[in-house]
């Protein structure tokens, strides 16, 4: 049986790790009013990239690919289906689809993304939800829903929004996928390599998106304010870089079934971010949410942890 250090160890990960995600909405804000979408993914990918490499470089290698070329080329395929389906879709599809839909729609179909990766798991990576962890994702589903409500009443999910919706659903299906096919590359491969050959082929297809859609490329960097490329490299090291490499960890210690409960904190720290950035009022109905998703994370994270056979 895991330590009770080790145990409060993987919550305070799971909880640090929503919170630095919740921190990326500013500096999204900030470069997306100088960069356009491919682009601003292609600089976060490439500086996520360089900011991790020391780590890579530094550590060995725990099961490089084997030398016949069918077992490299399947390698090569599992990393670029993970930049495709895994990658692109959160941080270029979601923006166009915001574009044409409501921030409050992505807030609701945000709420699909942990109840996507239970499903994937299952078939992906043979993990069965114990009937706690079904409980666990339910009380965190309706704690969101308390503190999102204002975001539900506001959402129209048909209508002339229709296409940005699909496209909105389509991107949180592809951070669900990411995060469950990437816990099957970590049975192979160290967090770092995993993140670092994910963002270079997400790199490479953003660059060809932003060179053939872009009106401003990304190569033209000439112009942009410093506040814009300090929003990039606070994205590449923040979210992408030192949350992800975190988040991996976690994820190669917990089922995919256990961790996904934990993203329904991503709101909590929105709207406690806001209260103290932009005086924004915290009602019961938020707090009582919160509590809700912090039960269910440490039911899913700890106390199951707790009652597991060693």
């Amino acid at each position: 049986m895991k330590s009770r250090g080790a145990r409060f160890r993987n919550l305070a990960v799971l909880c640090l790790v929503n919170f630095l995600w919740a921190a990326q909405y500013p500096a999204y804000k900030i470069a997306s009013d100088h960069m356009e979408v491919a682009a601003l993914s292609f600089w976060t990918f490439v500086i996520a990239s360089v900011l991790l490499m020391p780590f890579l470089l530094r550590g060995r290698v725990r099961n490089p690919v084997a030398a016949d070329p069918l077992s490299r080329w399947r390698v090569v395929f599992q990393f670029i289906l993970l930049a495709v389906a895994g990658l692109l879709p959160p941080s270029v599809l979601l923006a166009w689809g915001i574009s044409r839909s409501t921030a409050s729609n992505a807030a609701i179909l945000a709420l699909t993304i942990p109840v996507l990766m239970v499903m994937m798991s299952i078939p992906l990576l043979g993990e069965r939800p114990t009937p706690l962890r079904i409980i666990s994702l339910v009380l965190a589903l309706a704690g969101t829903v308390l503190i999102s409500r204002n975001d539900i009443a506001q959402g129209s999910l048909l209508g002339g929004v229709l296409a940005g919706n699909i496209v909105i659903f389509l991107a949180g299906a592809g951070s669900a996928f990411y995060n469950t096919f990437g816990k099957k590359l970590l049975e192979r491969f160290r967090e770092v390599e995993v993140l670092i050959w994910g963002y270079a082929a997400a790199a490479v297809f953003c660059a060809v998106l932003s060179a053939l859609l872009d009106t401003r490329p990304f190569y033209r960097v000439a112009g942009y304010p410093g506040s814009a490329w300090l929003a990039v490299l606070a994205l590449g090291a923040l979210p992408w870089g030192i949350a992800m490499v975190m988040w991996m960890w976690v994820l190669k210690r917990l089922e995919v079934s256990q961790v996904s409960v934990s993203i329904y904190l991503l709101p909590i720290f929105g709207v406690l971010l806001s209260a103290l950035t932009l005086r924004e009022r915290l009602t019961w109905l938020h707090l009582a949410g919160g509590a809700l998703v912090f039960l269910a994370t440490y039911l899913t994270s700890e106390y199951e942890a707790r009652r597991a056979p060693a």
